[in-house]
């Protein structure tokens, strides 16, 4: 990789060795199957702290286990993100890529938690296949006249919460669309584009960001238990939502990593090393 770089951030293994009394009360053993998040996570052996390791289930396929954390506690995290301290609570929540894999994690929780969320997506056909794939709240494609007319008349009220993996000018187009000291919550910046931040101030919008790289930071013990007790319940009983994954053997370790920053990526990338 350039300058010596390891891929990947989330991989399932066996615990094949361990230091002195490093697994002592974390319930772990030698040769349980774990799943972790971790930078240089795509290697045949990697050692990582033993807090970071999660005890999977028998049943889950290595396949599902290997994607099992990072979108869900990041979905996870953004909607705390966006509810802490925010009263009263909101009934409706936008969200953008709503196609995306984490945004479909976000829409299952926050359904899940009696919030309707408005989902925009960049096409109608996108929209038609997401509304098959998890349906839930409203699906608005942005590639139409008066999109921004639809999210208001879909809310009939007030929007009080947006939250974004896109950036640029969407990040700006919600500003327009939140209510007066909203709040949007930026998990991302797939357009790569500046944005206009204008409103934030005639508005009073908070905007917050949001990322599983501080998640340890930002949370309790037990807000970081109960997402792993998430993920797992998704891993478990809600296999769809972890099924649109590319998978590649270590031979294809290039195209694996092609593939992880490709234009458009929808759903994740998994590595085989058997």
């Amino acid at each position: 990789m350039p300058e010596g770089r390891l891929p990947g951030l989330e991989a399932a293994g066996v615990i094949e060795d361990a230091a002195p009394g490093a697994l002592d009360g974390t319930g772990l053993t030698m040769g349980m199957r774990v799943a972790f998040f971790y930078p240089g996570a795509w290697q045949s052996y990697v050692a990582v702290p033993a807090q970071a390791l999660v005890a999977l289930p028998d049943e889950m396929s290595d396949e599902i286990a290997t994607q099992l954390l990072i979108n869900t506690i990041t979905a996870r995290h953004v909607l705390r993100a966006g509810l802490r301290e925010l009263e009263p609570r909101p009934r409706r929540l936008i969200q953008t890529s709503a196609s995306s894999s984490v945004a479909k994690m976000i829409t299952y929780f926050a359904l899940q938690q009696g919030i309707d969320p408005i989902r925009l997506v960049r096409s109608t056909h996108s929209g038609e296949h997401l509304e098959r794939e998890l349906p839930g709240g409203n699906i608005i494609a942005t590639d139409v006249d008066g999109w921004q007319a639809e999210v208001r008349k879909a809310a009939g009220e007030d929007i009080m919460l947006a939250v974004d993996g896109v950036g640029g000018d969407m990040l700006t187009g919600l500003f327009d669309l939140l209510a007066v000291k909203g709040r949007i919550v930026s998990y991302g910046s797939l357009a790569g584009g500046p944005s206009d931040m204008t409103a934030l101030t005639v508005k009073s919008l908070t905007l917050v960001g949001a990322t599983i790289m501080t998640w340890q930071e930002d949370t309790t013990a037990d807000e970081r238990m109960q997402d792993v007790k998430a993920a797992i319940e998704v891993g478990s009983n809600s296999k769809p939502m972890l099924s649109s994954y590319k998978e590649f053997d270590l031979s294809e370790i290039k195209h694996a990593v092609e593939a992880v920053a490709a234009p458009g990526k929808k759903g994740n990338v998994v590595l085989k090393f058997e």
